[in-house]
């Protein structure tokens, strides 16, 4: 096994949390009786680029063809898409006579804002939800980005200003293919702007449920820079955003097209700061995941033994991770809430717990309620409590505790 930036075999697996399904294929009924797949989620730090990343990848087929999750559902991403596209739109000077394209698509729900400033658009997408863009006649190519697509593309519609990747750089299981393929669809001064969940709040707020198999990579800004670097492209900007629980958003252009903002060195000081850069760092963090799940497992035990009712808030993939992890069973968690109709009465991987809309919280009042959606927290708890639910909430990180 070689890292997957530097290609370095000097990898140190420092975490493990057992095998587990695919995190964002939720089941039918009828799925429940057939056997179901796991695989190895086994986390590894390099000891020469200090890259983070998983020991074993899915097939992409698996992980994307068919996808549960759509952007249009959270309040809080679309705010800061918008935001980006009207930051980059001024920043880049972008106009009718320039090509937006964002790898990763999804719905389109990013893309969609370019429409009010004239930019010309196109998404790319594997997934099942890419239909929904479609649908709305977003132009989206439903397929993996790579360098033949990149060609494709570049040969009907001219180089790319801005290629945005959010949420998916870190996905990529051909890395080298997907960055040719950038490096060759941007313009001379084109801009690739990534947005990827930051390694440094995945340690310091314990994040471990954030690990799962569509992430490959657990990026800093350190190994990044010499991804682009061997792809002649660097790092221009970089910046610290709230999405997903803390995030890194980075710009990269080809060499010498930007002037390096002083947000480089800052922030990759920080990191070596808090230890992202030392294996000490994260034997540390091995045992502080499992102290954290033992506290988790022993709350909601107590809470059983009383009787009382617990019910989920918000399926993402990261709350399946901790549901298998955790091995929290249909027994301890009777059913989770949600508002996205492509999970609602679907089951979770692994655990298979019931999925249902939000009006059964409202209408059951169970006594506790667990919210997997812990990065959006500070807004569903008042939204619950105007709405009805007159319960206690579990917040299961950075320290399992209940909220009154």
């Amino acid at each position: 096994m070689k890292c997957q930036i530097c290609s370095s075999e000097k990898l140190h697996k420092f975490l493990s949390l057992g095998h587990q399904p695919v995190p964002d294929v939720f089941l039918t009924k009828e799925q429940l009786d057939e056997p179901e797949a796991t695989y190895p989620l086994d986390v590894y730090f390099c000891e020469d680029c200090c890259l983070v990343q998983l020991g074993y990848a899915v097939n992409p087929e698996l992980l994307f063809k068919e996808y549960h999750y759509n952007t249009g559902t959270n309040e809080s991403l679309k705010r800061n898409f918008k935001a980006l596209v009207d930051f980059a739109v001024k920043r880049f000077k972008l106009d009718n006579n320039t090509l937006a394209i964002d790898i990763g698509s999804n719905d389109g729900t990013l893309l969609s804002y370019y429409k009010e400033h004239g930019v010309k658009i196109l998404g790319v997408d594997p997934s099942s939800v890419a239909d929904i863009a479609i649908k709305n006649n977003i132009p989206t190519i439903k397929n993996f980005f790579n360098e033949k697509i990149s060609e494709e593309i570049a040969n009907k519609h001219g180089k790319a200003k801005i290629i945005t990747a959010t949420n998916v750089f870190a996905h990529v299981n051909r890395l080298d293919s997907f960055m040719n393929g950038v490096s060759g669809l941007l313009s001379d001064d084109g801009v690739f702007i990534t947005e990827s969940h930051y390694l440094l709040d995945m340690i310091t707020k314990m994040q471990y449920d954030s690990i799962y198999h569509e992430h490959l990579r657990y990026y800093s800004l350190k190994p990044l820079m010499k991804l682009f670097e061997r792809h002649g492209m660097e790092v221009f900007d970089a910046e610290r955003i709230a999405t997903h629980g803390g995030s890194i958003r980075v710009y990269a252009c080809k060499k010498s097209t930007y002037k390096i903002s002083k947000n480089v060195e800052r922030i990759t000081k920080l990191e070596g700061k808090n230890g992202l850069y030392n294996r000490k760092t994260y034997e540390t963090y091995k045992s502080k995941v499992f102290s954290n799940k033992l506290k988790l497992q022993s709350m909601l035990l107590k809470l059983k033994k009383q009787n009382k009712r617990i019910a989920g808030i918000g399926a993402p993939a990261k709350g399946n991770t901790l549901l298998n992890y955790c091995n929290i069973t249909p027994d301890i968690m009777e059913y989770i809430v949600e508002t996205s109709n492509l999970k609602i009465n679907k089951f979770t991987p692994g655990m298979h717990i019931p999925v249902v809309g939000e009006s059964k919280l409202l209408k059951d009042n169970p006594d506790y309620a667990m919210i997997l959606s812990w990065n959006i927290k500070d807004m569903l708890i008042p939204k619950l409590k105007q709405a009805g639910y007159k319960g206690k909430f579990i917040v299961p990180n950075p320290n399992p505790k209940i909220v009154e």
